[in-house]
């Protein structure tokens, strides 16, 4: 560990922050609620407008007190309808032109280095071997691996178990508020960068530690 430097792993979200952003979002949440709905579960209790993330959280606390069986089937369901929109997304998932080299700046500076993300395994997994990026990552943790989607800080805590690192030596880049609340809960340092999930919902956030506009401006946060 370099004790001159403030962060030894730096955890990445994937859509949005890796690769371009393309679920998606509005479709999804409609054909989820079909499904809650056709389970019994009233749409108002999820809010007006809620997010594919939140449908999922909400489901888990809706269902703490289900028959097990039941509440398995229904996340079957589920797990269905974000596997298609996940998959739909791969088709058309491609890195930022910077992502590579800053990528490669960090591991020559011996930086670890994981994934934290809301999309399925298979997706997260494929994309990254696709464009040859899986060597860069110690661990992909994904919606498949937590009970809870970020903001939940589920994801982060198992990769940091995992990779025994102190949070305070940890820094999580996402593109979404969801990133950002999921850093702060934990808590580990957060930087947000625009143009990613934000271009899509026109949500910015204001509490990260660090903001760029570009994924190169992670170098000069971290490469000295």
């Amino acid at each position: 560990m370099f004790e001159d430097r403030q962060f030894e792993l730096i955890l990445f979200d994937l859509e949005g922050t890796l690769v371009n952003f393309q679920w998606h979002l509005k479709d999804a949440a409609i054909k989820l609620l079909q499904v809650l709905s056709n389970a019994g579960i009233d749409p108002a209790r999820y809010g007006e407008s809620p997010g594919y993330a939140g449908l999922y959280n909400t489901t888990r606390d809706i269902t703490d007190d289900w028959d097990i069986q039941e509440t398995e089937q229904l996340f079957g369901q589920l797990a269905m309808i974000y596997d298609f929109y996940d998959l739909d997304a791969l088709s058309r998932w491609t890195p930022y032109p910077d992502v590579r080299p800053v990528l490669e700046k960090l591991s020559v500076c011996k930086y670890r280095m994981g994934v934290v993300s809301n999309c399925g395994y298979y997706a997260a997994e494929t994309v990254l071997e696709r464009f040859d990026l899986a060597g860069y990552f110690e661990l992909v943790v994904s919606r498949n691996d937590v009970l809870y989607l970020k903001p939940f800080p589920d994801g982060l805590n198992l990769a940091i178990e995992k990779l025994c690192m102190p949070a305070d030596k940890t820094l999580f880049v996402g593109d979404s508020i969801n990133d950002i609340l999921a850093a702060n809960k934990v808590p580990v340092t957060s930087c947000f960068l625009s143009g990613g999930e934000s271009r899509v919902t026109g949500e910015d956030s204001l509490t990260a530690d660090f903001r760029i506009s570009s994924f190169s401006g992670l170098a000069d946060i971290l490469v000295h």
